[in-house]
């Protein structure tokens, strides 16, 4: 089935699951996604699947479950990357708990990652969590590389980035956005728009 990554919800904080079920659609809606989009079921979710992949998650966990679903990655690191730091966010928006589970992950520390009110649990900030490698994110007509916080390579000079930031790159051009996914947005803009114009 290849790499997925699972999330489940396990306490909505200040809104309920359902806020959380809209929330997360919204949020999937701003990006492209190269498999299916985000999605998050809970008790209210009305398809048989999103129902029965919720129960039988319920039927093997411990705690209570409130909302779970997944993403199949296909090959494109951002995606995971999107989800990581989507629901980083909507944390923060909603507070509560989400466990983030990517037991295929090549980096050990991001296989199991939880986020509480907008934090990620334990000592580790976000930045600590990611590579300080390069990221690249392969299209039909080129490639867009985005660069962590804390790298400091030599393909792209100059120190590191302030905590939080996200350089980008793509066909000569350089730039640095807020954080993943406000660099992921830009990107996307910047490469439609050349595609656009040939």
């Amino acid at each position: 089935m290849g790499r997925v990554v699972r999330y489940r919800l396990l306490n909505p904080g200040r809104a309920t699951a359902g806020i959380w079920a809209d929330a997360v659609s919204r949020f999937a809606e701003t990006r492209v996604w190269r498999d299916a989009a985000m999605w998050l079921a809970t008790d209210g979710s009305r398809g048989l699947f999103e129902s029965e992949y919720l129960r039988h998650l319920r039927l093997d966990c411990r705690e209570p479950v409130l909302g779970a679903g997944f993403v199949k990655v296909e090959g494109d690191e951002t995606d995971a990357l999107a989800v990581c730091f989507g629901l980083l966010g909507l944390t923060g928006e909603h507070g509560g708990r989400v466990l983030l589970d990517d037991p295929d992950n090549p980096i050990r520390k991001q296989r199991r990652v939880e986020f509480i009110e907008g934090a990620v649990s334990g000592t580790r900030t976000i930045d600590e969590l990611m590579v300080a490698s390069p990221i690249f994110k392969r299209m039909p007509r080129g490639t867009i590389t985005f660069y962590p916080p804390r790298y400091g390579g030599r393909t792209l000079p100059g120190p590191p980035s302030p905590p939080g930031q996200w350089r980008f790159a793509l066909q000569g051009m350089r730039a640095e956005a807020g954080g993943f996914l406000e660099a992921a947005a830009e990107a996307m803009r910047i490469y439609r728009g050349l595609q656009a114009i040939g």
